[in-house]
């Protein structure tokens, strides 16, 4: 559903296309989330096949393996800023969209959300391009 558009917008912020070593198979996203006992949306289902082992994805925002994926608060935590002081998720109402809501939790004496105002498919995108320009 979301592979296109991912691989499109990869080719167009690296440009080059994503490899098959970027991912993770369809069969270990499937068997981790099992294990973990979580759904998560197609956006980021998706994602995870085709870029979850790029190297972008630990750069500076941190995408949580699957393993580390967390509840906090009523939010799924699928990333983390480099200093643990802003958190990303998806409402718990929600996980079984396909292309959710994104919110910002900041750190503080206790976690503060906000809505971000990007799906989670475009919100990952401009991640990572403006992770790219800041370079």
């Amino acid at each position: 559903m979301f592979k296109e558009y991912y691989n499109h917008q990869f080719r167009e912020i690296f440009e080059l296309p994503l490899q098959a070593s970027d991912g993770l198979s369809e069969d270990t996203v499937q068997r981790q989330l099992t294990q973990q006992g979580l759904i998560i949306p197609q956006a980021l289902f998706d994602y995870y096949i085709l870029a979850g082992q790029h190297w972008i994805n630990k750069k500076h925002n941190c995408l949580l393996n699957i393993e580390e994926l967390e509840w906090i608060d009523d939010k799924l935590v699928f990333m983390k800023e480099n200093q643990d002081i802003t958190y990303w998720g998806i409402l718990k109402a929600d996980i079984r969209e396909a292309d959710p809501i994104v919110w910002q939790g900041m750190n503080a004496d206790s976690l503060e959300w906000y809505e971000e105002s990007y799906k989670l498919s475009e919100f990952l995108m401009s991640m990572w391009k403006w992770t790219v320009t800041e370079e």
